[in-house]
C-alpha cells in the first residue's frame, strides 16, 4: 500500500509541485494584498484626519485675520482723524469767521481725502492681513503638523516677530497712504467751487478720477511731474524689508525668507486684482452711503416724514458761502453707477453739503458693526480665494 502511495505521488509529483506553487503563492499574495489593503485603509484614515486638521487650523487662522482686522478698526480711525483733522478745522471756522471761506477749501480737501482714504485704508488693511496671517498659518501646519516634533523653527518668537509688521503698517504705512491720496485729492478737487452742485453720477466721476489718478493713469489734472508721485508698490506700505540674516540662525533666516515672500506677494499682479476689486467695491459701497444723503423726487418728498440729515447741515454752514448754482456743470467721466436709483440721478447736492457727508463716513465704514464697509472687505470672495492660495502654498514642510 505505501508503495502504490509512493508510486502515485512519483508519477504526480510535477502537478504536486506546480499546485504548490500555486496554492502556495495564492496565499502569498492574499497575505500582500491584504496588507496593502490595511496600508492603503490606514493611509486615507490619516489623509482624512489631516485634512480635516487642515481645514480646523485654516478656519481658526481665517477667523484670527479677521478679528485681527477688526480689532484695528479703532487705530485706523485714529490713524485718519490725526491725519486729517476735520475737527480743528470746523473750530477754526467757529473762531475765525473772517478766513471761513478759506478755511472750508481745506475742509472741502479733507473731506474727499477721508472718505478716499477710508476706502483704501479699508482694502489694504483687510488684504494684507489676510496674506500675513494666511502665509504664517501656512508655515506652521507645514511644519508642526507634518513634522511634528517640538524643535520646529517656526516657535512664538519668531511669529511674534514676523507679526510686528502689523505695527509698521499702522505707524507708518497708513499715514503715508493717506498723505498719497490727499496729495491727488488736492489737485483734482481744489478748483471744484463749493456751490456747485454734483450729482451722484459726477461724484462718482470725481471718485473714478481721483482713483486714476493714484494708479498713476493719466487724468485731465496729472502732468508728467504728479504722474510720477503714484502710490508705491503696496508692499511699501505694509512692512519693511529685513536685512538679510549676516548669523547662522536658522530662525532669522526662517523669519527673513516669511518677510521676503510677504513681500512679493502683495507685489504681486494676484494682490493687485484683489486690491483693484476691493477698492472698487469700496467706491461703490461709498456712493451707496452717501446717496442716503441726496434729494428724491417730489413725489417722495411729499410722502417724507422726516427731513434729509444734508439739510440740517446746510442750515450750520456760514451764510457767506455763494448759493448754489444749479446750472454749472463739472467736468469730468459721466459714469452711471449701477447702484444709483432713478429717483435721485437727477438731483443734485452742493459740494459745501458733501464735504461733512464725507468727512464723516470713516466712523461707520471702518467700525466693526456688520454691514459696514470693513465687514464686506473681509466676506469678499477673491479676498477668501487668494488666502486660501496663500495658505495652501505654504502648508508644506520647511523641507520642502
Amino acid at each position: 500500500m505505501f508503495s502504490r502511495v509512493k508510486d502515485f505521488l512519483y508519477r504526480h509529483r510535477r502537478k504536486f509541485l506546480v499546485g504548490g506553487v500555486i496554492i502556495g503563492g495564492a496565499a502569498l499574495l492574499s497575505r500582500y494584498a491584504e496588507r496593502k489593503l490595511l496600508e492603503w485603509h490606514d493611509q486615507q484614515t490619516r489623509s482624512m484626519l489631516e485634512k480635516q486638521k487642515k481645514r480646523q487650523h485654516y478656519e481658526n487662522t481665517y477667523r484670527t485675520a479677521n478679528a485681527t482686522v477688526m480689532s484695528l478698526s479703532g487705530s485706523m480711525k485714529e490713524v485718519l482723524s490725526r491725519e486729517l483733522d476735520a475737527e480743528a478745522l470746523l473750530q477754526a471756522v467757529r473762531e475765525q469767521p473772517q478766513h471761513k471761506r478759506s478755511i472750508w477749501e481745506q475742509l472741502k480737501v479733507v473731506g474727499f481725502s477721508r472718505a478716499i482714504s477710508t476706502v483704501y485704508i479699508a482694502g489694504l488693511v483687510g488684504a494684507a492681513i489676510r496674506v500675513q496671517l494666511m502665509l504664517l498659518g501656512g508655515y506652521t501646519f507645514g511644519d508642526l503638523i507634518h513634522s511634528g516634533h517640538a524643535g520646529s523653527p517656526i516657535s512664538q518668537t519668531l511669529q511674534q516677530k514676523y507679526l510686528t509688521a502689523v505695527h509698521f503698517l499702522v505707524e507708518e504705512g497708513i499715514p503715508k497712504l493717506v498723505q498719497h491720496i490727499t496729495q491727488v485729492v488736492t489737485r483734482i478737487v481744489t478748483g471744484i467751487p463749493l456751490n456747485r452742485p454734483l450729482t451722484l453720477t459726477q461724484l462718482e466721476g470725481i471718485f473714478h478720477e481721483i482713483r486714476l489718478a493714484v494708479a498713476g493713469e493719466t487724468t485731465s489734472h496729472d502732468d508728467t511731474h504728479t504722474r510720477r508721485q503714484k502710490v508705491e508698490p503696496w508692499s511699501k506700505y505694509v512692512l519693511q524689508l529685513p536685512v538679510p540674516p549676516d548669523g547662522e540662525s536658522e530662525e532669522e533666516k526662517v523669519l527673513y525668507n516669511m518677510l521676503i515672500e510677504t513681500s512679493d506677494i502683495l507685489d504681486s499682479e494676484d494682490f493687485c486684482t484683489v486690491m483693484d476689486t476691493l477698492l472698487q467695491h469700496g467706491f461703490n459701497v461709498l456712493l451707496d452711503r452717501v446717496a442716503d444723503f441726496y434729494p428724491v423726487t417730489k413725489v417722495q418728498e411729499a410722502g417724507a416724514a422726516k427731513e434729509n440729515w444734508v439739510d440740517n447741515v446746510s442750515r450750520d454752514l456760514s451764510p457767506g458761502l455763494p448759493s448754489p448754482d444749479a446750472g454749472e456743470k463739472v467736468a469730468g467721466p459721466q459714469i452711471g453707477p449701477p447702484h444709483c436709483s432713478n429717483f435721485i440721478s437727477g438731483s443734485t447736492v452742493p459740494v459745501a453739503k458733501l464735504v461733512p457727508v464725507l468727512s464723516g463716513v470713516v466712523h461707520a465704514a471702518l467700525s466693526p458693526t456688520p454691514g459696514q464697509l470693513l465687514q464686506k472687505v473681509l466676506t469678499n470672495e477673491r479676498l477668501d480665494s487668494l488666502g486660501g492660495n496663500v495658505y495652501e502654498a505654504f502648508a508644506l514642510p520647511l523641507s520642502q
